[in-house]
């Protein structure tokens, strides 16, 4: 069987969730394709985090159900399947539905074999702004941050684990993955693989870090002290690091200069938000930890997410949170403006904010980052944060 896979338009983790699944049916003995129209299984990966991404791939789906001839077949997989099932086969009967579970895909297809934890790169096409930024870089300001973030190809990123444990009421997430963890060594042989392909920078892929190995008995210090352990001059950054992961553990181990990023997503600075949101810590307790892990690393940079928006979230919430981040403690915010996702309990609170007030509090908070990076004179954060740089 001939496979065409389209795996653009996600966020990274699921886009290596996508290479998973080739490399899933090439070890099982089948082909891939670079031409749609020679594939006999069409297989788009996607996601559904936020609204526009859920209608930027209805609208594919249907362009692609458009193209396709009596003989072929569709695959979605990956976040939208599950959430939108009637919707898809009300599209196109005959469409294959699979979540974000290699073994869903195997069983369906009688596959035998599922694919270890190895390394991958992910290559993105640059626009004209991003490749100059990246050209500065390489010349003037050699920062391995903005290279984390530009040139993805120079990235060896490691699923060590999918799925979460959390019960965050904004996420639909949840209902559609299942924590499974690569064991230790698998994880240690292919960052072997990594440096021995010349690899220097290395990401940690995960939905969330901090749930690693609770299926199976591992811990994520245990992971961290082996990496600190390895005799070679590389660099790891954890993208999803929820914070009630912030064990004393964990806190000694993001001392060493092996670690270079770490995302920490505190989504709120109010308490009572983050009570709403169900998210299951002290932000006083959080932010103290935070300090803690920049005062043992002064090289590791130090990212977090927000969500403006959130139903009920009122100026003195808000304020908590322009207060959080003029602290000056984060390098860099990812901002989401709140996004009702089907069957969350968000979804039916009341309090819902219009558009217009989330995008004014996205650019205040946007601002504020501005202001803190100028008065840290740090270029290199200036351009991470600039427009959202992914």
């Amino acid at each position: 069987m001939k496979i065409f896979l389209i795996n653009e338009g996600t966020c990274t983790r699921v886009k290596l969730f996508g290479v998973d699944a080739q490399r899933l049916f090439e070890l099982n003995g089948h082909q891939t394709t670079e031409r749609m129209e020679d594939a006999d299984l069409v297989v788009i990966n996607t996601c559904s985090f936020l609204q526009s991404r859920e209608d930027f791939f209805m609208q594919q789906i249907e362009q692609i159900t458009r193209e396709l001839t009596h003989w072929q077949k569709l695959a979605v997989i990956g976040c939208l399947a599950p959430l939108k099932k009637v919707e898809l086969l009300e599209l196109y009967p005959n469409i294959l539905l699979f979540g974000r579970d290699l073994s869903e895909i195997k069983q369906y297809f009688g596959l035998s074999y599922l694919p270890a934890a190895q390394v991958n790169s992910v290559s993105e096409k640059l626009t004209l702004k991003n490749t100059c930024l990246y050209w500065l870089n390489r010349l003037i300001l050699r920062s391995p941050h903005i290279d984390y973030r530009l040139k993805r190809d120079k990235v060896c990123y490691l699923q060590i684990s999918s799925g979460c444990i959390g019960r965050c009421t904004y996420c639909s997430e949840r209902f559609i993955t299942v924590l499974r963890s690569q064991p230790v060594n698998q994880i240690l042989d292919a960052i072997s693989d990594g440096i021995e392909s010349g690899y220097k920078l290395f990401g940690l892929s995960s939905d969330d870090a901090s749930a690693y190995g609770m299926d199976i008995g591992a811990r994520l210090d245990e992971l961290l002290e082996s990496i600190v352990q390895i005799n070679s001059s590389i660099y790891f950054n954890i993208p999803e690091f929820n914070p009630n992961g912030l064990t004393e553990r964990v806190l000694e181990c993001l001392k060493d200069p092996k670690f270079l990023y770490i995302t920490i997503p505190v989504q709120s600075g109010s308490q009572r938000i983050l009570d709403q949101m169900g998210r299951p810590y002290d932000i006083s307790e959080v932010m103290e930890k935070v300090r803690r892990i920049r005062a043992g690393n002064q090289k590791l940079m130090i990212n977090t997410h927000i969500i403006v928006g959130f139903p009920g979230e009122t100026e003195q919430d808000f304020a908590a949170t322009e207060n959080l981040l003029a602290s000056g403690l984060f390098d860099r915010v990812k901002v989401f403006c709140y996004s009702p996702r089907p069957g969350t309990e968000a979804a039916t609170f009341t309090g819902q904010i219009g558009e217009e007030v989330k995008q004014q509090r996205k650019a205040k908070l946007l601002k504020i980052m501005r202001q803190v990076n100028f008065r840290k004179f740090s270029l290199v954060n200036l351009i991470l944060n600039g427009e959202q740089l992914k």
